[in-house]
This record gives structure tokens, sequence and C-alpha cells, in this order.
């Protein structure tokens, strides 16, 4: 009989076990670097290439300082105070992680439009693309700097309320919340080199974009390869600084458990303060874009054929999500199994799974469809199916499910393996009445969040999709140039309206599980 012990003891089969995950977790892009590498045309990147990286990098450094400067105060403020609307307002800056970025581009042109020709030529370009990508990137920075701050004792706000007031903890505090916040910012002007959305639409040539227009409009695969694979390149010499210093510290806080956690207080003046700046980052970030959407309508609705694409697409958007969600959750939960408490491990899996994140989504979908060029029919399932996209999505996101899992494993006291070994109670039950029982929620908070973010991903479907099984946010992407602005509107609302329900949802089932 197994005793339960030997989960919690070290082992080399823990490495074993960590490595074929991520080496799982990287396998999509392969096929795609050896093709490239060896084909020897790496220097032939298309004449426009250059310059659109360029603005990619541009724009990325000014959405990195913005939401650093406005995020990190904005979840400190959170954190520390209460104020009328609190909730709401962060459930309300929150929404935007949920929703492609081509959605918010759509609203702000469209709202441009209805103000006039100078409006216009101020939310293009550069500016435009800062806008919509600071709205989809200050909530990771928000969210740090809200669960940095959390971190913080009772005692330790206390010590800092008596020695100056006020003052000293807000001075304090943001120097704590300082390291984190800024790699969180870091990390979304890393985020933002891969997505081409708010670039094609707001007249910028990004790198995103000119590798969609590569495959797409011009057809030729190996240009497009060799584009993502030095975007790629960019992704990692800008991400391994931040991951370097990012990991040892989230690997050493993720085990963290504070004795007595501070209470939130309700300072009038900052409270005003707060409320006020929340409110206004709210209307420019959030009720802006969705007036914009909304103005097209006044000319009619289309609740006919928006609900033609809704029920046309929605069964293959909630499937993706769903099998995207349980195969993240899977190896997550897996992933933090073979970790256990090693802490050498879980730093290498905390860094490699930051890494994997701020990769181009393009670079393991063009491997796939690599290998689905050459392989035969009877890897159709797995190469070129529906499973083929939720497998494509999962992969994607399993380093969001994988935190979450190292989180909640780390959280399990190591006594309850020791007490049942001594009592010899066997693996299996252990397994089936305790480890399973406690992971469970954690399992389902990753099957719900990674769900939710794989439906706002358009350019992993876009690419891997089969013919007629498009989702709801590739339908509006692939439409928004021909048809009606009403419909346009019409799909990017319902799609909207469809997130933020399924946001109260994570948001109720999460103040649940952690109360």
């Amino acid at each position: 009989m197994i005793s339960s012990v030997c989960l919690e003891r070290p082992g080399r089969w823990r490495a074993a076990g960590v490595a074929s995950l991520l080496l799982l977790a990287v396998l999509p892009a392969v096929p795609l670097f050896w093709r490239t590498l060896s084909s020897g045309e790496l220097a032939s990147l298309g004449g426009a290439y250059g310059g659109a990286l360029w603005n990619s990098v541009v724009v990325a450094s000014l959405v990195g300082m913005t939401t650093l400067v406005v995020g990190l105060p904005a979840g400190m403020l959170a954190s520390l105070y209460d104020f009328p609307g609190r909730r709401i307002l962060l459930a309300l800056l929150v929404l935007p992680v949920l929703v492609p970025s081509f959605l918010w581009a759509i609203g702000w042109s469209s709202l441009a439009a209805h103000l006039g020709p100078a409006v216009t030529v101020v939310l293009s370009g550069y500016t435009g693309c800062v806008v919509v990508f600071f709205a989809e990137m200050f909530p990771l920075v928000l969210l740090t700097s809200y669960a940095a701050t959390i971190g913080l004792s009772g005692s330790q706000i206390d010590a800092a309320r008596l020695a100056g007031g006020e003052k000293a903890v807000l001075w304090h505090a943001c120097r704590y919340v300082a390291v984190p916040a800024g790699l969180a910012a870091g990390l979304g002007g890393v985020l933002t080199l891969s997505d081409p959305g708010p670039g094609q639409i707001l007249g910028l040539q990004t790198a995103a974009s000119e590798i969609l227009t590569s495959f797409s409009a011009l057809y030729d695969f190996n240009l497009a390869g060799r584009q993502c694979l030095v975007l790629a390149a960019l992704v990692l010499l800008s991400a391994m600084p931040l991951v370097y210093l990012a990991a040892p510290r989230l690997a050493t806080e993720i085990m963290g458990r504070q004795s007595r956690t501070f209470r939130r207080l309700g300072n009038q003046r900052i409270a005003i303060v707060a409320g006020v700046g929340f409110t206004l980052l709210a209307l420019c970030a959030v009720i802006a874009p969705l007036v914009g959407l909304v103005l097209p309508l006044l000319d009619g609705v289309e609740f006919r054929r928006t609900w033609s694409e809704v029920t046309r697409t929605g069964f293959n958007t909630v499937l993706y999500a769903g099998m995207a969600g349980v195969v993240a959750a899977l190896m997550g939960l897996l992933l933090a199994f073979f970790v256990g408490r090693s802490r050498r491990l879980r730093t290498v899996c905390l860094g490699v799974c930051l890494t994997l994140f701020s990769l181009p989504p393009a670079l393991g979908a063009f491997g796939i469809i690599d290998l689905a060029t050459n392989a035969s029919a009877w890897a159709d399932p797995l190469l070129r199916s529906q499973a083929t996209v939720g497998l494509a999505l999962g992969l994607r996101f399993f380093p969001v499910a994988a935190i979450l899992g190292l989180r909640a494993w780390g959280s399990m006291s190591a006594s309850w393996a020791q007490a049942a070994g001594i009592h010899a109670v066997p693996l299996g039950t252990y397994v089936r009445k305790v480890v399973i029982p406690f992971l469970l929620p954690t399992g389902g908070m990753a099957v719900l969040l990674v769900a939710l973010l794989a439906t706002a991903d358009v350019g992993t479907v876009l690419l891997l999709h089969p013919p007629g099984k498009t989702s709801l946010p590739l339908a509006v992407f692939t439409v928004m140039a021909n048809a009606p602005e009403s419909l346009v509107a019409s799909l990017c609302l319902a799609y909207v309206g469809l997130a933020a329900g399924l946001l109260i949802a994570a948001w109720t089932i999460v103040t649940r599980v952690l109360r």
C-alpha cells in the first residue's frame, strides 16, 4: 500500500513531471520554429515590418508607463480604503479584460466619428491604440497592486498609521507595491505587442497586424511565420528581465498567509478622492467606448440578425471556452502536484509560465497549422477540428490555471498527509476524500477564469477554426469592415452584455469561495 506521505516527499519524478508539462505547453510552437530556422530566410521580413515593429514598441512603452502611473495608486486606494460604489467600479474596470480589445477600438472609433473629424484624428494612430490598450491592461496593474496591498498584515498597517498617520501608510504601502505593480505594467506592455485588433481599426501598422496581413491577405505562410518568430524574440527579450525579477518574489508570496488582515477604513477625504478618480477612470475606459457602440443603434437595432449570429456562433463559443478551461485547469493542478513543496520548482514554473503567457498566441497557432499541413487525414480530429481550437486555447491560458493551482496546493497543510500516513490511510482514499475536495473550488475557478479569457481570444480561433465553426468575437471581427454599422454595434453590445453577465457570476462565485 502506498502511503499518503509520498505526496509531500521530494523526488526526481517531480522535476520530470514538471518538465513534461512545460514542454507540452510549448510543443505547438516547435514545428514553426524548426521550419523557419531551417529555411534560411529569416532576414526577409517584408518592407513594412520594421516600421510596424517600431510602432508596436512605442505603443507598448506608453501603455506600460500610463498603466503604472494610474494603476498603482488606484489598486492601493481600493484595498486600503472604502468608498461609495467601490465594488461596482472595480468590476466595471475589470470588464475590458474579458472583452476583445478590437471591440473597444470600434467603440472609440464610432464615438470619434460622431464627435467630428478633429476627434477622429486625435483618437487614431498612437493615441487611439494607447487609449484602447490602457483600458485592456490597466486591470492587470490594478489587481496586482490590490493583491500586493492586501498582502500587508494588519499590524504593519497599524504600525505605519501610529508612526505617521495616513501619509505614512500611503507612502510605505506605495513603496511596497511599486515593484509588483511595475512588473505587472511591464508585462501588460509586452502583451500589447501581440494584439492586432486596435492597430487595424485605428489606422496604425503594428507587428501583430502585419503578421495577420501576411497570412490572411498575402497567403504567405512562410513570411508570416518569420515575422511571428521575430515578434516572439522581441517579446522574450522584453519579458525575461521582468520574469527574472517577478518569479522569485511571486514564488515566496504565493505561499504567504497573514495571521491578521487589516481593516479597510472609510477616511472621508481619501474616499472622495478615490471615488471621483475611479468614476473618471470608469467613464474614460469603459463608459465612453460603450457610448460609441450605442450611438449607431439610434438609427435602428439589428435584433434579428444579431440574434441569428449569436445563435449560430454561441455553441462554438461556449465549446471552445469550456474545452480551454478544462484543459488548462487539469494541466495547472497536475503541475502543482508535481511541484509540491519545492521552492526551486515553484520558482522555475512561475518564471516559465509568465514567459509563455507573454508569447504571441499566433506562435502556437502557426505551429499547429504547419503540423496540420503535413499530417495525414487520420490526424484531423486532433489538428483540424474544434478540439484543436479548444486545446490550443487551453495551452495558451495554461499559465493562468497553473498559478491558481500552485497557490491552492501551497495552502494545503502538509500535516494532513502526515496524519493520514500515521493512521495508514491509503493514498487513493486520501486523494479522493481530502485532496480532490480541497482543490475542487480552485479547479472550478480556473475553468471559469480561463473560459472567460479564452472567449475574448480572437487570433487563435481565427487561425485554427474549422470552416463554419466561428465564435461570436470572431464573427464580429470578420464582418466589422463590410456589415452595417448598426449590426456591428449590436453584435458588440451583445458580446459585452454576455461578458458582463459572466463577470458577475464569476465575481459572485469567487466571493463565496473566499469567505
